[in-house]
């Protein structure tokens, strides 16, 4: 019998294209599975990667299967079948970047709403996913790719909350390793930069250098010393927007799947190893945390505690569009970016719910197409 160990990517759109494509690139024993609503995209894409993997010369088991997020009780079917040690959640009603391709005076009014207040198309389809999982009755570990740092903070109010995120606080602290490095004339492995901050900052950094209204907390370690008030903090982060930028929007998703798989490899491995994430056991926000037997531990920048910590990352959210996320899950807007949606799209919604985020998620993606339609005659 084999002993591989099994993850199952649940959505089939780029990032979990990208994610699953390198997972299966590996010398050690495993079997992926590709989980999506279109039949013929997920077979081709489960066969490309497949191929590839044949080529590189791995011997990594990949399969696929067909499933809509909506029907909880045929994903929990899939997932009981396959049953797998971990799951990738890569499902979003409306991904991220789909606001870029209005017309650029409309994306640039829409833009300034920031994430906040597009939540219900991240959160509805996460949550239908996790309970699929509870359905099955599995005890995989759970990795959720969209917007884990306000997502998981809701749904950890019904117990349904993933078990750790990817990307967004993690996206930059490649940059800001490789520019600590080079300005200390040390090798990346020698610096360890531990970062906490909110999904607004992280979008902020590699793009203006800052964190703009918003706190974060950063810390810079060689040889396991702090050495952060040596160096100019603020000097350092203006360099990743100029002699340190990177290609973004959508090609620039290979970044966000890096952070992805800094996570999912030592899962898969069973390995320890210390890495960036949102919404770590529900969470608000995103930490430096260290993976030890599976379990998430957050690592701090040194003399930082965990109130503080948290008001950094609130800061964040408020900012993001999300004033508030009660014990009970129910979400506050911020006026001030609600009123931007409300302007542009017909779409207002002070404070959501939990019960009401389907319907809500429903209402602005009409609104949006609507919008969309009249944007671009």
């Amino acid at each position: 019998m084999s002993n591989a160990r099994k993850i199952m990517v649940l959505g089939a759109g780029d990032i979990g294209r990208r994610v699953f494509h390198e997972l299966a690139h590996s010398p050690n024993d495993r079997h992926v599975q590709l989980v999506g609503r279109d039949e013929e995209t997920v077979l081709r894409a489960a066969n490309l990667t497949r191929f590839c993997s044949v080529q590189r010369g791995c011997t990594t088991t990949v399969s696929h299967a067909q499933t809509d997020i909506t029907d909880v009780a045929r994903t929990a079917e899939r997932i009981s079948a396959f049953d797998p040690d971990i799951i990738f959640l890569a499902v979003s009603y409306q991904a991220w970047w789909v606001i870029s391709t209005l017309e650029q005076d409309a994306f640039k009014r829409v833009y300034a709403a920031n994430f906040g207040p597009w939540l219900p198309m991240h959160l509805v389809p996460v949550m239908k996913a996790m309970e699929a999982v509870r359905l099955a009755g599995s005890r995989a570990l759970v990795v959720n790719a969209a917007f884990p740092d306000a997502v998981h903070p809701a749904l950890a109010a019904i117990g349904l909350s993933p078990d750790i995120g990817i990307g967004n606080v993690a996206n930059n602290v490649p940059g800001i390793t490789s520019v600590a490095a080079d300005e200390l004339g040390r090798s990346t492995a020698d610096v360890e930069v531990r970062l906490v901050a909110h999904h607004y900052v992280s979008h902020r950094l590699s793009r203006t250098g800052n964190s703009g209204p918003a706190a974060m907390g950063l810390g810079i370690r060689v040889d396991g010393r702090d050495v952060t008030a040596e160096l100019d903090v603020a000097a350092l982060l203006n360099r990743l927007p100029a002699e340190y930028r990177r290609t973004g929007g959508l090609p620039g998703q290979t970044m966000t799947a890096s952070s992805a798989l800094s996570v999912l490899e030592p899962l898969a491995d069973e390995r320890d190893a210390l890495v960036h994430a949102p919404g770590v056991d529900g969470a608000l926000g995103g930490y430096p945390v260290a993976i030890e037997n599976g379990k998430f531990r957050t690592v701090l920048p040194d003399g930082m505690t965990p109130e503080e910590a948290h008001a950094i990352n609130v800061s964040g959210s408020v900012q993001d569009g999300i004033g508030e996320i009660r014990p009970d899950g129910t979400v506050v807007f911020e006026p001030s970016a609600m009123a931007i949606l409300a302007e542009e799209i017909g779409y207002d919604c002070p404070e959501m719910k939990l019960s009401e985020a389907e319907g809500r998620a429903q209402e602005i993606a009409e609104r949006f197409a609507a919008y969309r339609e009249r944007t671009t005659r």
